[in-house]
C-alpha cells in the first residue's frame, strides 16, 4: 500500500478522527488530523511546516474507485464527479499539532 492510499483509506475508515476543512473550492476536500496518528514514513510524507504536493499516478483513479467515489461525494454530494487527475497536498503544522491533508480533483 502506498502512502496516498494508506492516508486516504485511514480517513475513510476513521471519519471520527479527522476534521473536514471547508476550503471554499469546488474541487477540493481537506482534513485536519491530530499528529498523534502515526503513518509509516510520516516525516517524509508530512514535512514540518512545509507543503508536500504531488500528483497521484494515473492508475490510482482506476484501482481505487471506492476511495475516489467517497472523495467525490465529500467534494460535491449533489454531483460527484470522476476526476481526470488527483493531487494530494500534505503537511505537518507543528504549531497546532495537526497533519494537514488536501485532495484536489482536476
Amino acid at each position: 500500500m502506498d502512502g496516498a492510499e494508506m492516508i486516504l483509506s485511514y480517513l475513510q475508515a476513521h471519519p471520527q478522527s479527522a476534521e473536514l476543512i471547508n476550503r471554499g473550492y469546488q474541487n477540493v476536500v481537506a482534513f485536519r488530523l491530530p499528529n498523534q496518528v502515526i503513518f509509516p514514513q510520516q516525516a517524509a510524507l508530512f514535512p514540518d511546516d512545509r507543503l508536500n504536493a504531488f500528483r497521484l499516478d494515473d492508475g490510482f483513479i482506476r484501482h481505487h474507485r471506492r476511495l475516489v467515489k467517497w472523495l467525490a461525494e465529500l467534494i460535491n454530494p449533489d454531483e460527484p464527479t470522476t476526476p481526470a487527475a488527483i493531487w494530494l497536498t500534505l503537511s505537518h503544522v507543528t504549531a497546532t499539532g495537526v497533519l494537514f491533508i488536501e485532495v484536489s480533483f482536476e
